[in-house]
């Protein structure tokens, strides 16, 4: 031991044994022996051995050669000295022992050299050591709430319970221990979930919110037509099947016509095109005679009329000699053949002569104005039509009758198409006809007025005449065709026998019907 070390310990003596400390004098069985040690906070200064001899002055009991005082200045503090060189200074007055102590004999273990035998910290002010969880904040910890329960807002590690820490803590619903948002626990420390923005396995996107208009669902699927919501600025529509024949197509487009297919109940037809000479036209209406629109392959014609006296008939059949429609403006007749010698011939000539006879397309009341009112309607009609000739209305007052004001012709009385109806007036009057008068003056069909005598609607005639051309009866007769009340006698045009002017009685004078008109 160092000199200086040595003279230190020994004043420490010193200062224990004025305090009423206690000092050690040990002899030596075979050689006087002084030993002095000390002993603070664990550190030991051991024995020096071969030294020169040190002196220390204390009281001494007779018995050791010890003094013991209660009192000490450092817990745990003890000095003593020792030498082996046989010299041995005692005042046996005192009881106080000197003991020579050789500087080589002590061996001195410095703070460097002492061992820490307790790896946890030691808290400064009481030597005692800091633990988690004493409920005391140690060293190094930042909490201590006196506990091992992981699950409040310290930790068992005594640190502060963070999401991302792996130990569930107040408020988490999970802590998977890492910062990473695509697994089952987000950093936020919340299960994945559809909506909570983020994309987990499984999910194809997420944002965030529960509308189904965008390009996220709110089933964290992409958006994709077939899906069944409407995506706003690139969907139109979006029914959610694959069914191209309801009012949104399997693209998402809204049905339209043109688009090449179907709208059931909506469309009869749909090509994909434009064409109106197709089986479909462009509006999506199946081809139909009198659509206006020639179906190639399929119509010669198609004017967009029922009309039978133009160059395209109503069948939609391109107008001909010999077809039974007088072509106006072309044709003098068409009795439907090619015959020659019949009163039309082979080319819709007239070379023989006869008289034209047609049914009114106007329809009217009782109140025709008289014979002489009629007879000016049947002109005006015929006048109107291109029709040569003088025209009388087959009508029967009490003045006259057919029989009495009209011609009675002896060449054939013929329909403006050249139908004949009859050779001459005998085949006129003999109560049957050849054909229906049921050509009007413009070569279309008869008109159809209302109800007649209890039946539907027919093609009815004013005539109040007999089948031979005479007066039926004054009281069928409209007062002579000059009101609208009362009642009266008419025919109809679809018939051939004597129904063709006297089909039926009894109903009322305004019941609108048709003329039969005659060329004289």
């Amino acid at each position: 031991m160092h000199r200086s070390t040595l003279s230190a310990l020994l004043l420490a003596t010193a200062a224990a044994c004025s305090n009423g400390g206690s000092a050690t004098d040990a002899s030596s069985t075979g050689g006087d022996t002084t030993s002095a040690t000390s002993t603070a906070s664990g550190a030991t200064e051991p024995t020096s051995t071969a030294g020169p001899p040190t002196t220390s002055d204390g009281p001494s009991s007779a018995s050791g050669g010890s003094a013991t005082d209660g009192g000490s200045p450092a817990t745990g503090s003890t000095l003593t000295a020792s030498t082996t060189d046989g010299d041995t200074a005692a005042d046996g007055t005192d009881g106080i022992s000197a003991t020579d102590v050789s500087a080589t004999d002590a061996t001195d273990t410095s703070a460097t050299h002492a061992t820490d035998t307790d790896a946890t910290d030691t808290d400064a002010s009481t030597g005692a050591s800091a633990v988690c969880g004493d409920g005391v904040l140690g060293p190094g910890e930042q909490c201590d709430d006196g506990n091992l329960d992981d699950s409040d807002a310290c930790t068992n590690l005594c640190t502060p319970a963070a999401c991302g820490d792996g130990i569930l803590g107040p408020g988490e619903q999970c802590d998977d221990g890492n910062l990473d948002d695509s697994d089952a626990c987000t950093n936020l420390c919340a299960p994945a979930t559809c909506g909570d923005g983020l994309v987990q396995p499984g999910e194809e996107c997420d944002d965030a919110d529960m509308d189904d208009g965008d390009a996220c669902l709110s089933t964290c699927k992409a958006a994709s037509c077939g899906d069944g919501s409407v995506w706003a600025g690139v969907e139109p529509c979006d029914d959610g099947n694959a069914l191209d024949t309801d009012a949104c197509l399997s693209t998402c487009e809204a049905a339209s016509c043109g688009d090449g297919f179907v709208w059931a109940g909506v469309e009869p037809c749909d090509d994909g095109n434009a064409l109106d000479t197709d089986a479909c036209l462009s509006t999506c209406e199946a081809a139909s005679c009198g659509d206006g629109s020639v179906w190639v392959g399929v119509e010669p014609c198609d004017d967009g009329n029922a009309l039978d006296t133009d160059a395209c008939l109503s069948t939609c059949e391109a107008a001909s000699c010999g077809d039974g429609f007088v072509r106006v403006g072309a044709e003098q007749c068409d009795d439907g053949n090619l015959v020659d010698g019949d009163g039309c011939e082979s080319d819709c000539s007239v070379t023989v002569a006869q008289k034209l006879v047609f049914v009114s397309s106007q329809l009217y009341k009782g109140n025709l104005g008289g014979l002489a009112g009629a007879d000016l309607k049947c002109q005006q009609l015929a006048q109107a039509a291109g029709l040569p000739g003088t025209y009388m209305a087959w009508l029967s007052t009490i003045q006259a009758s057919p029989a009495t004001r009209m011609t009675h012709a002896a060449v054939p009385y013929v329909l403006p198409n050249g139908v004949k109806i009859a050779d001459n007036w005998a085949d006129l009057v003999d109560g049957n006809i050849d054909h229906p008068i049921d050509i009007t003056e413009t070569g279309g069909p008869v008109p159809f007025g209302g109800p007649h005598c209890g039946l539907n609607a027919r093609a009815s005639v004013w005539t109040a005449t007999r089948k031979n051309g005479t007066l039926y009866d004054e009281f069928w007769s409209c007062s002579d065709w000059t009101k609208d009340s009362g009642s009266g006698l008419w025919g109809n045009a679809k018939e051939e026998d004597d129904d063709w002017t006297e089909s039926c009685t009894g109903d009322s004078c305004a019941r609108p019907s048709s003329i039969y008109c005659f060329q004289q």
